[in-house]
């Protein structure tokens, strides 16, 4: 299922924190996820947040999951953001569950 999240949650991405539509708080645990880590996650189905230029965050599980992970493999980096790369981190919450966020750098 894919949803867009209200604007408070974005607006909560810089200090490292997001509630998800499943109710739970995700705190930032990593700023530069591997490729390799990041790929894991979405294999284990975790949700997926995509943050797209212009403010847009969207919530992604189920069967949305992997194709927005699919869709930012390739410019997945742990550098210095670039124009077209996407960052990612992995975020948790305090029972265990884990979303992969990717920052979409325009």
């Amino acid at each position: 299922m894919r949803r867009d999240l209200p604007d408070r949650d974005w607006k909560a991405l810089g200090p490292g924190v997001l509630i998800g539509p499943d109710g739970r708080t995700y705190r930032r645990r990593t700023t530069r996820i591997e490729p390799l880590e990041a790929e894991a996650l979405a294999e284990s189905g975790c949700p997926v947040v995509t943050y797209l230029p212009g403010g847009r965050l969207v919530w992604h599980d189920e069967d949305e999951a992997w194709p927005a992970w699919a869709d930012a493999r390739g410019s997945l980096t742990t550098g210095l953001p670039e124009p077209d790369s996407v960052t990612g981190g992995r975020w948790e919450a305090v029972d265990g569950a884990t979303a992969l966020v990717l920052v979409w750098h325009g």
